[in-house]
């Protein structure tokens, strides 16, 4: 987890935002835009392919990021669930995984 801090009306830890949390919301904003730039500007489906690899990489790397950090310290918080303990060792594992299978598949549309 990371603290993200607004800068306006900062009212104490309550703003925590999670790190999964943060690369999601940058994967679909950066997603929005690459659509409409496939829309509007006529973007060749193979740069559509190449751009939509590199939005892979920002998952990828959050998820296993987010995923070493919970197998360190054993919390884990997705949404607005906070676990600990064995269950949060299981679903870091998880994203580990699935970061990796992103980074993968990010390797796979740039070598295309």
């Amino acid at each position: 987890m990371i603290l993200l801090r607004w800068p306006t009306d900062w009212n104490g830890p309550k703003r925590l935002r999670g790190l999964l949390d943060v690369g999601f919301a940058l994967y679909g904003l950066l997603t929005i835009a690459l659509v409409a730039a496939f829309i509007v500007t006529g973007l060749t489906p193979h740069a559509f392919a190449k751009g939509f690899s590199v939005l892979l990489f920002i998952i990828g790397s959050v998820l296993a990021a987010d995923g070493v950090l919970g197998l360190r310290t054993g919390m884990d918080r997705t949404g607005k669930q906070l676990r600990s303990g064995r269950p949060a060792r299981v679903l870091a594992g998880g994203k580990l995984v699935a970061g990796s299978a992103a980074i993968v598949l990010l390797c796979i549309g740039l070598a295309l």
